[in-house]
């Protein structure tokens, strides 16, 4: 995994990622990646929503196997 070294950040920016780190119970460093993430839409929350629109798009909606199973008997 590559390492990234960042100088000159601005105390309030460092200290907006402590206040965001807080909630999330993370060191900075993770909030920081997080924030990067989400940033470049690589984030985890994200990739699901992309992957079950996929899904959503390439299988036809469940049928209900009450009709299924009533459909079969007429035959």
């Amino acid at each position: 995994m590559a390492h990234l070294v960042l100088n000159d950040i601005a105390p309030e920016v460092i200290e907006a990622l402590r206040r965001r780190s807080d909630p999330h119970r993370r060191p900075i460093e993770e909030e920081a990646k997080a924030v990067l993430e989400e940033a470049l839409g690589l984030s985890h929350g994200r990739s699901l929503r992309v992957a079950q629109a996929i899904r959503s798009e390439l299988s036809p909606p469940a049928a209900d196997s009450a009709e299924l199973l009533r459909e079969g008997r007429e035959r």
